[in-house]
C-alpha cells in the first residue's frame, strides 16, 4: 500500500503534471508529494483504497461503481480518474526474461446501450475508458511488452480523462483480474488506488463520494500508526 500511495501521488518535477510518454525512462512515475497531499483528499477528489487478494482463474468485480452527480450532466460523465495498482509478484529464476510470475490487470469504464442495426436490439457493452499509462506504441513482442509496456511489473498506473463532452454510460464498473503463467497457484495479494477528481478543482467530489460509499460498503478512513524516536543525551 506504501509503494501504491507514494506512486499515486508522484509528478513530472519540471510540469507538476502526469508524467508523459517517453519520458518516464527519464523521470519513472515522477516525484512523490509531500505527506498531506499523499494522505489527503481536495474537496474536488476522492480516492479509495482496495487491498485484498486474488487467487489463480479469479477476478474480483465492483458493478454499479458509485459516481458523484456532481460529474454528471445531461447524461454524461465528466472529470478525471487515476488509478494505481501495486503487488508483488510470484518470481521464478530459472524462467529468464520471464521471471515473473503472476500479473493483474485492472478496468475501469462504464456499460453503455448499443442498439444492433441488423436486428434493433439493445444490449449493455463494457467500455474501458481508463487505460494503462506509458503505453509507447509499438512493435507488441512479449519482450516490447515487458520491456515498454510494463507488462508483469509490479505497479502500473492508468488515467482517463473524459473530456469536455463527457461520456456516456449506464453504470460503472471496476474490474480486477490475475494471471499466471508456468503453474504458479499462490495467492496474489495488491493494493489498488483510484481517484476520481474534477480537473476544474469546484465540484464537491470528495463529500458526496463518502455519502455513496458509505451507503452501500464496509469502508473506513486510512488509519494511520504515528511512530515517535526519542533520544535521550547523557550529563557529565
Amino acid at each position: 500500500m506504501a509503494r501504491a500511495i507514494l506512486t499515486h501521488n508522484a509528478s513530472h518535477p519540471g510540469t507538476g503534471a502526469r508524467v508523459p510518454d517517453a519520458e518516464e525512462n527519464f523521470f519513472g512515475f515522477g516525484l512523490p508529494g509531500g505527506i498531506t497531499s499523499a494522505l489527503e483528499c481536495e474537496p474536488w477528489s476522492s480516492t479509495l483504497i482496495f487491498e485484498d487478494q486474488l487467487r489463480t482463474g479469479n477476478y474480483l468485480e465492483w458493478d454499479d461503481f458509485p459516481c458523484p452527480d456532481c460529474l454528471k450532466s445531461n447524461g454524461k460523465f465528466h472529470g478525471e480518474i487515476s488509478m494505481t495498482l501495486a503487488f508483488s509478484p510470484a518470481r521464478g529464476a530459472s524462467w529468464g526474461a520471464e521471471y515473473c510470475e503472476t500479473h493483474i490487470e485492472a478496468n475501469f469504464g462504464v456499460y453503455h446501450r448499443r442498439r444492433s442495426r441488423e436486428t434493433g436490439a439493445v444490449t449493455l457493452q463494457f467500455k474501458g475508458l481508463v487505460p494503462p499509462e506509458h503505453k509507447n506504441p509499438g512493435l507488441l513482442y512479449e519482450s516490447y511488452q515487458v520491456e515498454k509496456l510494463r507488462k508483469w511489473a509490479p505497479v502500473r498506473t492508468y488515467f482517463g480523462d473524459l473530456g469536455e463532452n463527457g461520456v456516456r454510460g449506464e453504470r460503472w464498473r471496476l474490474k480486477v483480474r490475475l494471471l499466471c503463467r508456468h503453474g504458479i497457484s499462490t495467492p496474489q495479494r495488491f493494493a489498488l488506488l483510484v481517484t476520481i477528481a474534477d480537473p476544474k478543482h469546484a465540484a464537491p467530489v470528495y463529500n458526496e463520494m463518502a455519502v455513496k460509499i458509505r451507503s452501500r460498503f464496509s469502508a473506513e478512513n486510512l488509519s494511520l500508526r504515528p511512530t515517535v524516536r526519542i533520544q535521550t543525551q547523557g550529563t557529565a
